[in-house]
């Protein structure tokens, strides 16, 4: 042990840093999961990963009567004969005695389950209550059944037909109806497996019957597992995690795509799935390499034996691939195997051996390669992307391979971390410099891990390699370049470089990322593998060993300098960079670059160049020259082929005195060049589109020039403390995105026409000394981000007219601001508001409160503010309340409807003498009162906050009491109630609050602790998983009984998401709950929704999220809004009323085929069926046709790719326009439709789609906007989804008329924090009206009827 210790804390600065407490508890882990892993590499062999224990091989279950004593002793011996150890009843269990639990282990503990139908089978109840227990093992945990016909015809026991049906009849008389429809059911089932027919199979020869039983279960029993891993460390985890995603316990066809990297151990992963689950089907497949086989000659036919051979155990041989297409496809067709595709690279080659619809229902196919959109295109239902190892997992595995055991032995450690650091969790490293390095002296070990560094292995690199060779010669350069010069770099400005190459980044760089070769971290930045860096560079090592100046790339300053001292470098070298790593002034020759002709490429940060510019490349695309020591960029230098020019704290003065143009330049970086006193004549580069000159000090003023800057998307003058003005000419910017002006002290106002830059974004003008916004700042439509933090003189705030874009707006520490405009409440798409420190604001607008997507609130510091709007609820998107520090003495009753909030911050309220109402606030975690010293009581409903993580009291010096339903708060972790000075006991019951980790109350009157046995604290610490899994479990043990729950005749909502009910445990007294308006039961374990849930009278919301083995759902009295996301087994709702119907919620419900009945909608009704990839087409088509009858508001999202072909007006893209046809007067809804996807899975589901309609003719500069707020409900996921909206026209929005052109265009806007895109594919529009001109009058005045216009090819109808 203290030697596993001393490892340890050698380790610790390269693994995780632990107290020094905890180091010996840590060590244990070490020893345990050492422990484990030498138990799994002695008790198993290479052939086999962690195979499951079973107590038998196989469980006989047969009528004694007529099979005991001859076909079924004779079975049971010869199963018993080759070593297959079988269970049958009357050698273990006494026959008096019913089915018990010591019966049920028996099935339980077996793999194999052979039931023997005989002809008197059926009159055994016995028998019959045991087929019930296999038929559920075999749904439930993968169990196999084997049926034997003996004398007996398979559809006899399918139907229950002759004896089985006189059995039946007899059984009516003595047992309930449901027991005999499960009976019926079981054997239905079995008799539908693949199995034995004692007349078919053998002719009615028992012995050579029994022969063919006993090899195909010798097969299944012993079968050739794979060979996986010598020390399999960290696939235990991993295998799990698969066998979850596969959820073998369903009947559906699942493809799963495994991906990564090379050499991150797909194949290992993938054997070790196969040797876990190829025993519970009917036959199985592992075909390996089939990159490599492909390439020989006859490979797709050898591939289809083998596949063949595999599953079928017979020696096939088929000639051609188009004939192995059709046995394949014939002789798997209805069966249930396991197929394992392993390093595959070509889809249409794949098609040719496996299709999902030639396998049977439970069959898994499992397909492992190096690119990701390769498995989009399979159209995979699952994919497990295979991530390095983590650092513990990683020094074990080395060190296995390097010392034989689980941890570095004394003097290499260090060493060996070192080895591991450079491996970087990949296991094919790892494994492969273990081995290397094994039994050599630490001498050697430190000269080849220094020739590492230079020199990558040539095992590894061979491997890695293969992804690079597969990519076409433009993404090659890409990968190279990134590798060479851009790993850590901006993903948009390596692509403005790289696109300036002419590579294509915009496509190549998905590839790479797909492909694994590249991956974009949370702040956009590219990054590498360190291992698939190397690879990138020992390819260009490998173009010229010896001869450095004929690389296409150099990196390493030593051969930079040496290249460059030398005058080597020749008409190869495309990018070179020189960053030394140490801080020292490098001097040059110009001439050393003269033969560099095709150089474009060029880093030379702190290097001082003498000599004729004209030696250097006229083909440069990125010049990056940090510290430039020159005072100007001189006139002989050729860069009119320059990109980018990035010279970040530079001496420059002036950057160019030429009058040349640039007008290939896009990026100009100068920021933090100090003697800057004043900008370029931008003239000289008019495709200018990002400048930076922030923190140039100098600079005075910027030149009138800019405003020919049409291109300019990104402004940055931050820290410009001595620009004093910004030219008029600046508001011409018309395509500007971003602009920066923070910290420029000496400004005092802005440009009069700012509201001129119509593309504006972001605006950024912290710290400086306006007092106010020019009066056009309402023109910034597009205004999404404004930040006016810390301007102490601004006074007034701005008007917010037609800024109805904002997101977030920042008047954080402006002190002088008394009051906010009150047109703040059009600010319709705000999310973030911060009026913190305003010291001297006094109020808050009432129409603040129309702020309805307003996620955040910060108002703390404002110390004159007493009091905050009384429509505060109306912000139901509001999740984060931060009022530390006002005046005020309570809350708006309105609180109470914040039911998103999950913050709440009133921290030094010194006024606050109640605290507030919580009856809707049920998403509350953290809610925060500390010194709120006027505080006597906390109300009651503080109970109902069951989400709620995070309670501080603390310093609520009048607090008296605690309510007693403070202990229903049952995942609460953190209790403060220090210095509660008058708090002098705690509630009776607190010992309920079984997830409490921190309980702080120093300082408090208390003199009795509760009544023992009631509360405990021992879980006030770091509980272990196991308890908490337990506790989690029997939560329905601290919930009173659902009789109980009946009584409540008034309660209208009932939370019971996770208590493991069935729909056993719900009586019919259920729906005696008259008032019950919402009710949550999701994760429980519900098959079918109890009848007397789907009868509560007055049900508005029902919640069965994640009720993965929910089936069916039936509504016959009304249909409430249903959520039910995650219900993977739902295949059907059933609407028996003729009511209208609310909203649906289905995401991920993959089973669904349709919601039978659907015909209307109520208003404002959504169904969402995001993923919800097994609909009917007939459903499909039937929802798409009601959402022309719905209400407005109303709107429907599916999967899809097609905009139905009955809408009049489509287009590839967001943007479509359209005429009114000639012959109608007016529009009162339209039907919009988007097909879209995001470029990447996000876990976040929310945002809104925004609209944007103009009318050409009339008014072509007026446009009405619309957004369908979606929270919680748009799928972000990489697969096509359609969605469609109801939208009511209304006179005062927009008018269309006959002839008129009608322009729409829609985008969604994503909440902070997103990191995806979304792609709108294609737009729909179909035009629902009032009336039609060639009506008559008399007919006009009848009662309204709506009529549909549509194109259908070059003709028109009309549905009346």
């Amino acid at each position: 042990m203290d030697q596993i210790i001393s490892v340890i804390r050698r380790c610790l600065p390269f693994c995780f840093p632990l107290p020094e407490s905890e180091d010996q508890n840590e060590a244990s882990q070490v020893v345990e999961e050492q422990n484990e892993d030498v138990r799994s590499s002695s008790s198993t062999t290479s052939t086999s990963f962690s195979k499951p224990h079973w107590n038998y091989d196989v469980f006989l279950s047969f009528s004694g009567k007529d099979t005991r004593k001859n076909f079924t002793d004779h079975l049971y011996s010869a199963l018993e004969g080759v070593g297959i150890r079988t269970f049958r009843d009357d050698k273990e269990l006494q026959r008096g005695k019913p089915i018990s639990t010591e019966l049920r282990n028996a099935i339980h503990g077996s793999r194999i389950s052979i039931v023997v139908f005989s002809k008197d089978y059926a009159s055994s109840w016995w028998c019959l209550d045991e087929l019930v227990e296999i038929v559920n093992c075999k749904n439930t945990i993968g169990h196999t059944l084997l049926p034997i016909f003996y004398h007996v015809a398979p559809s006899d026991v399918r139907k229950q037909i002759r004896t089985f049906a006189k059995a039946f009849s007899r059984h009516k008389k003595q047992f309930d109806m449901e027991r005999i429809k499960s009976w019926r059911k079981a054997l239905t089932e079995a008799a539908n497996c693949s199995g034995w027919d004692l007349e078919s199979v053998a002719n009615g020869y028992e012995s050579r019957f029994i022969k063919e039983i006993v090899e195909e279960v010798l097969c299944k029993v012993n079968p050739a597992h794979l060979d996986v891993a010598k020390h399999p460390i960290g696939m235990g985890s991993r295998v799990r995690h698969i066998k979850d995603l596969l959820n073998l316990g369903t009947s559906d066809v699942c493809i799963l795509g495994i991906y990564g990297m090379g050499g991150m151990g797909k194949t290992t992963l993938a054997k070790a799935v196969y040797n876990e689950i190829c025993v519970a089907f009917e036959g199985s497949s592992f075909l390996p390499n089939i990159k490599e086989s492909l390439e020989k000659p006859s490979g797709l036919v050898h591939l289809q034996e083998q596949l063949l051979n595999d599953i079928l155990k017979k020696n096939l041989k088929i000639g051609n691939v188009d004939r192995g297409i059709n046995i394949i496809k014939e002789r798997i067709h209805g069966k249930k195997f396991l197929v394992i595709l392993d390093d595959v690279d070509d889809f249409e080659e794949l098609h040719k051996l496996v299709e999902k619809q030639w396998f049977g229902p439970g069959s898994r196919i499992i397909v492992t390669t190096r690119d990701e959109q390769l498995l989009t295109q399979l159209e995979v239902h699952k994919k497990y992307k295979v991530e390095e190892l983590n650092n513990w997992e990683s020094l074990r595995l080395f060190s296995y391979h390097a010392f034989g055991m689980a941890l570095p032995i004394n003097d290499y450690q260090e060493l060996s971390i070192s080895a591991v650091k450079y491996s970087g969790g990949l296991p094919l490293a790892l494994v492969i410099l273990g081995s290397f390095l094994k039994g050599r002296s630490i001498d050697e070990w430190k000269s080849k891990l220094e020739k590492l560094q230079s020199t990558p292995h040539d095992k590894i690199q061979k491997i890695l390699r293969i992804s690079f060779d597969s990519l076409d010669s433009s993404t090659k350069d890409i990968f190279l370049d990134v590798a060479c010069f851009f790993v850590g770099i901006d993903k948009e400005y390596a692509i403005k470089i790289l696109d300036g190459c002419n590579f294509s980044p915009g496509i190549g760089i998905p590839i790479l990322i797909q492909m694994s070769l590249v991956t974009i971290d949370y702040q956009n930045k590219l990054k590498m593998h360190n291992l698939i860096r190397d690879m990138g560079r020992e390819i260009v090592r490998e173009e010229s060993p010896k001869h450095l100046g004929k690389r296409s790339r150099l990196w390493f300053h030593k051969d930079v300098s040496n290249v460059l001292d030398n005058r080597t470098g020749s008409k190869t070298v495309e990018g070179l960079i020189l960053n030394l790593p140490v801080l020292e002034d490098v001097h040059l020759k110009t001439k050393a670059f003269s033969n560099m002709k095709n150089l474009r490429l060029l880093q030379i940060n702190s290097v001082y160049l003498t000599g004729s510019y004209e030696h250097l490349s006229k083909e440069l695309k990125w010049l990056c020259w940090h510290k430039c020591p020159m005072e100007s960029l001189p006139q002989d230098f050729h860069l009119e082929d320059l990109v980018v020019l990035d010279m970040q704290n530079s001496n420059v003065e002036q950057v160019w005195k030429t009058k040349k143009r640039f007008n290939k330049l896009k990026v100009l970086n100068l920021s933090n060049s100090k003697y800057l006193t004043k900008s370029p004549d931008f003239s000289q580069v008019p495709q200018l589109e990002i400048l930076i000159l922030e923190g140039c000090t100098s600079l005075v003023q910027v030149h009138e020039s800019i405003g020919y800057l049409k291109g300019l998307v990104l402004l940055n003058l931050q820290r410009c403390k001595n620009l004093r003005n910004l030219p008029s000419t600046i508001s011409n910017l018309q395509s500007l995105e971003t602009l920066l002006l923070s910290k420029c002290f000496n400004l005092q106002k802005l440009p009069e026409q700012l509201g001129h830059m119509t593309a504006l974004t972001k605006l950024c003008v912290e710290n400086i000394c306006i007092k106010q916004l020019p009066s056009s700042f309402i023109l910034l439509k597009n205004l999404e981000t404004l930040s006016l933090r810390g301007c102490d003189s601004l006074i007034e705030s701005p008007e917010f007219l037609q800024t109805s874009s904002l997101k977030e707006l920042v008047l954080e520490g402006c002190t002088s601001l008394v009051e906010v405009h009150e047109s703040i409440g059009l600010l319709k798409r705000l999310i973030y508001l911060n009026l913190g420190g305003c010291k001297k604001l006094r109020s808050l607008p009432s129409s603040i409160s129309n702020l309805e997507l307003l996620e955040t609130l910060e108002l703390s510091g404002c110390l004159e503010l007493d009091k905050l709007p009384e429509q505060l609820g109306s912000m139901m998107a509001l999740t984060k309340l931060c009022a530390d520090n006002i005046a005020i003495k309570r809350l708006p009753s309105s609180f109470s409807l914040l039911k998103n909030l999950e913050t709440l911050s009133l921290r030094g309220c010194d006024c606050l003498i109640e605290s507030p109402e919580f009856l809707q606030t049920s998403s509350l975690k953290e809610l925060v009162l500390e010194g709120c010293i006027s505080l006597v009581e906390v109300h009651e409903s503080i109970g109902l906050l069951t989400r709620l993580l995070y309670l501080n009291l603390g310093g609520c010096k009048k607090l008296r009491n605690l309510p007693s339903s403070i202990s229903n708060l049952e995942i609460l972790e953190t209790l403060e109630l220090s210095d509660c000075l008058e708090l002098d006991k705690l509630p009776e019951q607190l010992g309920k609050m079984k997830a409490l980790k921190c309980l702080h109350a120093n300082r408090i009157a208390t003199k009795q602790q509760p009544s023992p046995g009631v509360i405990s604290l021992s879980g006030c610490g770091r509980p272990s998983s196991s308890s908490l899994s337990l506790e989690s479990s029997s939560l329905i043990s601290l919930l009173p009984s659902i009789s109980e729950i009946c009584a409540l005749t008034n309660l209208t909502q009932l939370v019971l998401d996770g208590c493991n009910l069935s729909e056993d445990e719900f009586p019919i007294e259920f729906e005696c709950l008259f008032s019950l308006m919402v009710l949550d039961l999701s994760r429980n374990n519900f098959r079918n929704l109890p009848s007397s849930i789907c009868r509560l009278p007055g049900l508005r919301d029902l919640s069965v999220h994640e009720c993965t083995a929910l089936q069916s759902i039936s509504f016959r009295t009304s249909v409430p809004n249903l959520g039910a996301n995650g219900c993977t087994s739902l295949e059907r709702i059933l609407i028996w009323t003729n009511e209208n119907s609310g909203s649906f919620y289905l995401h991920n419900c993959h089973k669904l085929i349709e919601i039978q009945r659907l015909k209307r909608l109520q208003s404002g009704s959504r169904v969402v069926m995001g993923r919800c990839n097994n609909l009917s087409p007939a459903f499909r088509e039937s929802v798409l046709q009601m959402m022309c009858k719905a209400p407005g508001g109303c709107f429907l999202l599916i999967p899809g790719s097609e905009i139905p072909s009955w809408f009049g007006h489509q287009t590839i893209g967001s943007l479509i326009s359209f005429r009114v046809p000639w012959f109608l007067s007016k529009i009162g809804k339209v039907l919009l439709c988007v097909v879209y996807a995001a470029d990447k899975e996000v876990s976040r589901d929310s945002g809104n789609w925004a609209w944007r309609f103009c009318n050409k003719t009339r008014n072509p500069t007026k446009y009405f906007r619309s957004t369908c707020t979606l929270w919680n409900n748009i799928v972000h996921s990489c697969e096509d989804h359609i969605f469609v909206q109801v939208r009511e026209l209304h006179e005062n929005e927009l008018e269309m008329k006959s002839g008129d052109e009608i322009e729409l265009f829609v985008k969604v806007l994503l909440h902070e924090g997103m990191k995806c895109e979304i792609q709108v594919k294609k737009l729909g529009i179909h035009l629902l009206f009032d009336e039609l001109n060639v009506i008559d009058e008399a007919e006009t005045k009848s009662a309204p009827r709506l009529y549909m216009y549509q194109t259908m090819g070059i003709g028109t109808r009309y549905i009346l």
